[in-house]
């Protein structure tokens, strides 16, 4: 399964103001960092719900593309805000 990395922010209204800035996105303003399938038309997009059931529409992507097979599915910098539902989905796919 292709993964897209997504985040749920705190304030899922500040999704289309960050996107837009292209700014990095604060920690502070994530509450958990989720997998999604990609969209099987159109590569790249996430799929309508997450590993765990959450809708997709109010995340952000985060651009990420792990190292290889094995690798981990989301970047280092958000070990901390995983998804524990979505973690294991991805692991055992």
């Amino acid at each position: 399964m292709a993964v897209i990395v997504l985040l749920e922010l705190m304030e899922p209204a500040d999704a289309h103001i960050i996107q837009a800035s292209e700014e990095p996105v604060e920690a502070s303003a994530v509450r958990q960092v989720h997998a999604a399938p990609s969209d099987p038309d159109v590569p790249g997009d996430p799929g309508p719900t997450t590993a765990c059931g959450r809708d997709t529409a109010a995340m952000l992507v985060e651009h990420w593309q792990p190292a290889g097979p094995g690798s981990r599915w989301y970047p280092p910098r958000w070990a901390g805000w995983i998804c524990p539902t979505c973690d294991t989905a991805v692991r055992s796919s």
